[in-house]
Parts: structure tokens; sequence; C-alpha cells
């Protein structure tokens, strides 16, 4: 056998696993679980006081060669734990197939939204063209036929600067062609000029509700401090909601008024950019995000079944990953919890002083190990 994990905690969330055992990786795919110190690999690796889970699921992240704001998926994902990252919507369907090369020789497993402005977010210097008229429908369509397993959704931001004086009209044309294409539609929500709920009221079930705690304009708290019956109505039809950080779409405002109220998110997303990897206190990569939610009272399961187990069923690989199943690819991440007093902050100076820190210590991508903590 070539790897066998021993004395880790296993968390798996599919198969309800949270115990301490052994794990056996042979030809790049997870053998079993159980107790395997007996038995002679090529490579064993000691996971004590560690957690053992399945390779984190970036669900929204920019990516180089993708857009100007990208990161370097190799070098971003593989550190904190990341195997499989989705770029979300920096190109569009005039760039998309130009950036392709770059998609295949990449170690890390990338899939990508389409935007529905045909440039994409090529650059930071101006935004997307929603206007409706400019969507290039018929190239969208060919695209999500020609490349369906990579491409796992179509994307739109509705800040108020894009959206200017069109009002509903991009909204409800990006979600006639998602219907057409049978995708799921993901919106940015940030700094909208409609309301949260005119948004969410145009959902169905499997579209993502993107940046769900942030404080830019309207949110999805209402004056007495309560999701809006419309947000919670979503959610019961079937929509997705990502909490997709970044640096300004998280408040602690609404993410604390949204836990108490016991709205929590479907997935957590880092939303990475040259703008923000490695800026704390608000984000640093996704270590350090799932740390913060650690301390905001989520478990270890619920981290995992947001951060990898969800996210696989959005792009339909939850049969191959997000889990710690016989047979599935053998994406691992070993992490440690470190007792470490750390200030996590929003971009308004909201603070939390956590007393946990989630640290990556090796990371396995197809039964390789693709990085690994000088400590460990």
């Amino acid at each position: 056998m070539d790897i066998k994990i021993i004395n880790g905690k296993i968390i798996d969330p599919k198969n309800n696993i949270n115990t301490k055992k052994d794990l056996l990786i042979d030809n790049g795919k997870i053998i079993d679980i159980g107790d395997f110190k007996n038995i002679e690999t090529f490579k064993t690796v000691d996971a004590k006081d560690c957690y053992v889970v399945p390779g984190l699921i970036d669900y929204h992240i920019h990516l180089q060669p993708f857009c100007e704001i990208g990161v370097p998926p190799e070098i971003i994902c593989f550190s904190s734990g990341v195997t499989t990252a989705v770029d979300a919507g920096s190109s569009g369907c005039s760039n998309y197939e130009s950036y392709r090369p770059a998609i295949e020789a990449s170690n890390v497993r990338i899939k990508a939204y389409l935007n529905v402005c045909s440039g994409g977010m090529v650059t930071s210097s101006y935004g997307e063209n929603i206007d409706p008229s400019k969507f290039n429908e018929k190239k969208i369509v060919k695209l999500f036929e020609k490349y369906n397993e990579d491409l796992v959704a179509l994307k739109i931001r509705l800040d108020k600067s894009l959206v200017q004086n069109m009002g509903m009209e991009p909204l409800k044309a990006a979600k006639r062609i998602s219907e057409k294409i049978g995708k799921r539609l993901v919106v940015h929500t940030t700094n909208s000029p409609m309301s949260q709920i005119e948004i969410a009221n145009e959902l169905g079930k499997g579209d993502v509700f993107t940046h769900m705690y942030h404080d830019f304009g309207n949110t999805i708290i209402n004056n007495k401090g309560k999701i809006f019956k419309e947000i919670i109505d979503a959610r019961k039809r079937g929509v997705i909601f990502d909490a997709a950080n970044a640096r300004f779409h998280f408040s602690f405002k609404i993410a604390n008024k949204a836990f108490e109220n016991n709205f929590l998110p479907d997935i957590i997303s880092t939303d990475l950019t040259k703008k923000s990897i490695y800026k704390k206190p608000q984000i640093f990569n996704m270590m350090f995000l799932i740390s913060k939610y650690l301390n905001m009272g989520l478990s270890m399961s619920e981290i995992i079944e947001k951060s990898s187990y969800n996210p696989a069923k959005l792009i339909n690989m939850d049969d191959k990953i997000g889990s710690i199943s016989k047979g599935y690819c053998a994406d691992i991440a070993i992490i440690k919890e470190i007792d470490k007093d750390v200030i996590y902050e929003d971009w308004s100076g909201g603070k939390l002083k956590g007393k946990k820190l989630l640290k990556n210590m090796m990371t396995i991508r197809e039964g390789e190990i693709v990085f690994q903590d000088i400590e460990f």
C-alpha cells in the first residue's frame, strides 16, 4: 500500500464518522478506514492530535489566470488543505477557453462558474457589463454543452455600480439562461440596489445566494434583528446560501444575528483574490477562515460538511470527493487544532477574540502528498 495515516481523528460528515481510526490509501484511492498499524506501506503518517478530513473544496475563489486579481492555485490551495477550487466567474464566454490549458495543467482540481458577462472579471479597472442585450446566450449555451463537467454554474454580480438603472432585468435574464442550460445560478448580492428579498425571490432550488453575511447596503436581517421570512422561505425551497467571505462580504453584526436565528451557511468559501490573500485579520486563507467559524461555535463536523461535502454535491462530485469513503479519490487534509489567541475582524471593525486556530499539516491530492508543514 502507498500511504497509511495512523492515530488521527477522522471527520467525515457524509458517513457520520467522527472517531479515531487509521486510513489506508493506495493508487490514488481510499482503501478503507480501521486499524492498519500492522499493514506495511511505503509511507506512514502519524496524525496524532490531528483531524483527518476529506480535502477541502473552495467553492468561491478567483484564480490565475482567469482574471487580473486571481491567485495561483497550487500555492494558495494546497497549503490550506484545499484540493478542489471553483473559480467564481472570473471568465466569460469570450475568454474561458483561452484559460483551459492552465486548468488542465494544474494539480489542483479546478471547476468554474461562467460569468454571464462575455468578458468576465478580466480587470479590476472596470466592472462587468450586465446589460442583458449584451449577453451572448448562444455562446454561453455552447460552452456549457462542451464543458458540462467543468462549468458548474452561471454567475452574475448585482453590485449597484453594474446594475445602474436596469433594475431586475439582468437577474431575470441570467436566471432564464441558467434554466435553459440546466445549471445553477450564482448571485453576488453585496451592495445591490434591490433588496435581498427581491433577489432571493428570483432564485430557485439549487441556485446560490452568495455573500449571505455582508453588511454593504441591503442585508438579510430586518429591523427587528431577525432573518427576513422570504430569505428563510428561499432556503426551504432549496436556495443555497454561501458565506463567501472575502474582505468586504462578511460582517460580524450580520453573522452574529444570523447565528442567533440558527441561519448557518450551507457553504463556507473564501472568495480569495490578490487583494485579500494573506491579509489578516479579515481574511488570510481557508484555514484562517474555517478557524473563525470554529471560534463562532461551529463544530469540526459542521465545518467540514460546509467546506467539503456540501461543495462536492454542488459540483456533482459527491460520489468521488468530499468524503472519506472506500473507493473515493484520496484527497485528504490533516489539520491540527491549536490553542492560540487570535483576532478575527471584519471590514467595518467588528471583532471576534478567538481561542483556537486550525493549522493545515498535510495535504494529499489523489494519493500524492502535495503539502507538508515543516513541523509535521
